[in-house]
């Protein structure tokens, strides 16, 4: 059997296991503090990572004959869809035009994979869609290649994480789970439903007096769960499982009690009976064991592009013409014609005198009395013009109140959001806008990702979609207010 290497590069720690068979051979961790150089602080970022995969690589021997590659789900755009049941390769022709609704940024820009279950009872499926951009997958390929590694496959950590602890702590029939892991540095929430990957929020870890700050880091995690319940209104967790080096069972209550859900802690020693054993390493176990231990989702990230649709041709016969029948045809034709006209004549007649007596009948208005009937006719369609602008004037006028009460209810911004200036004017015959703010949340990458969800939620809101029809990031950027860096944003509304 080939041995299998698995390498998971986090924010700032890389974790590596070897596998044989389900064998493992060998489970290391190493952070940037590992360096030998003196001066490991002053490189660039890609080189140092470079120099400590290579120093992994060579402590877990170099004889692997497959890598397989783990990287920090942060770098990773999740969405959940569901779509008509359909055979694959329509849902995949579907899936690019739906998704790019909800990136903020190219589809071109991006790479992508995705997994779907068929559920028959519901006649629909629900499918779950993983994207990178481009350019940050590509720095991880031009490192590795600097480093004569061409892995076999690259996938983001949850997947990794998620495959090594159902199979190892066998929980094979758990569908749908959350799955919270954290470090001292980083830490994920993810909601798998049908066993794919519906909802990922990276989490910033608190700290406080260099130890967890275990109330700040429930707090978020409450957060992210109540967020997560708004929109899965239908969804029903199995269990909650947390992974970490040590899981402080004050932590396992506290979020008991906020969750109300009852939690399953397991440490990574606890997953692999290995003393080297961190959350990191269970990554790469993951990532390594991805042939080795079940999985529904194995992504292959392939570059997002137009559907070419090749036009349909027909073939178009022209019958030979048949003289005789041809000339029996017309002859036919004149006598039914010559018929209908003497028919006709007589009922044209009849209907003169019908519509003279209802004419004589009718009470003409006073304002019509002095007018012709072509003067009545202008007149009553200029006034009918009138009613229509007046009808389509009053359907124009939107009620605006529903979109202040949105804003000013309680969750209905990200956390760290507030807004700077919103403005709302009609152009033609539908609404534009801008809307201006800020978000804090101590982290320019999650700052971001705020501002990805509050697209998301506005767009998502009934009196936002009956306004605009489309929500985008015009600008942001850094900047401080009162000693703080803050990340300032302009949405076009339109």
């Amino acid at each position: 059997m080939k041995k299998t290497l698995g390498l998971y590069l986090g924010v700032n720690s890389l974790g590596v296991a070897v596998l044989h068979s389900k064998d493992i051979r060998f489970l290391g961790n190493f952070s940037f503090s590992n360096l030998e150089d003196a001066n490991v602080e002053a490189l660039n970022e890609d080189i140092r990572w470079e120099a400590l995969i290579n120093k992994a690589i060579r402590e877990a021997g170099d004889d692997t004959e497959e890598v397989f590659v783990s990287l920090a789900d942060r770098d990773f755009i999740f969405r959940s869809l569901e779509m008509p049941l359909m055979k694959k390769s329509e849902i995949e022709s579907s899936l690019v035009y739906e998704i790019e609704k909800y990136i903020p940024f190219k589809i071109n820009e991006l790479e992508w994979s995705y997994e779907s279950v068929r559920l028959l009872k519901e006649k629909k499926a629900s499918v779950s869609f993983v994207g990178i951009k481009e350019a940050n997958f590509q720095r991880i390929r031009d490192i590795l290649a600097r480093l004569k590694i061409n892995p076999v496959a690259i996938e983001p950590s949850c997947l990794s994480l998620a495959r090594v602890v159902k199979s190892l702590m066998k929980l094979p029939k758990i569908k749908n789970f959350a799955l919270l892991d954290f470090t001292e540095s980083e830490s994920y929430l993810t909601f798998f439903q049908n066993d794919l990957p519906v909802f990922n929020r990276y989490l910033s870890v608190p700290k406080k007096e260099d130890s967890l700050d275990l109330n700040k880091f429930v707090e978020s995690v409450d957060f992210s769960f109540q967020y997560f319940k708004r929109e899965f209104k239908s969804y029903e967790l199995e269990k909650f499982i947390v992974v970490g080096d040590a899981v402080d069972s004050k932590l396992v209550s506290l979020m008991e009690e906020g969750l109300q859900a009852k939690i399953e802690a397991v440490s990574s020693y606890q997953i692999t009976s290995r003393n080297a054993s961190r959350v990191e390493s269970v990554k790469a176990l993951g990532a390594a064991g991805r042939n080795h231990y079940p999985s529904l989702f194995k992504p292959v990230f392939k570059k997002a592009g137009p559907v070419a649709e090749s036009p349909q041709e027909f073939a178009t016969e022209i019958p030979s013409l048949r003289i005789g029948l041809l000339s029996a045809l017309v002859g036919i034709g004149l006598a039914a014609t010559l018929f209908i006209s003497i028919v006709m004549g007589n009922e044209v007649g009849i209907k003169k005198r019908e519509l003279k007596i209802k004419e004589e009948a009718l009470l003409i208005p006073k304002d019509f009395e002095r007018l012709d009937w072509k003067e009545r006719k202008e007149s009553l369609k200029q006034a009918r013009e009138r009613v229509s602008s007046l009808r389509n004037l009053k359907a124009s006028f939107k009620d605006l109140s529903g979109i202040f009460a949105y804003l000013g209810r309680k969750g209905a911004l990200p956390a760290g959001v507030w807004l700077d200036d919103l403005n709302i004017y009609r152009q033609g015959d539908s609404y534009k806008g801008t809307m201006t703010g800020y978000i804090f949340r101590d982290d320019s990458y999650a700052e971001q990702i705020g501002l990805n969800e509050l697209v998301y939620s506005l767009k998502k809101d009934t009196y936002f979609k009956g306004l605009f029809s489309d929500i985008e990031v015009n600008s942001s950027k850094r900047q401080s207010i009162k000693e703080f860096e803050v990340t300032y944003f302009s949405l076009k509304l339109n």
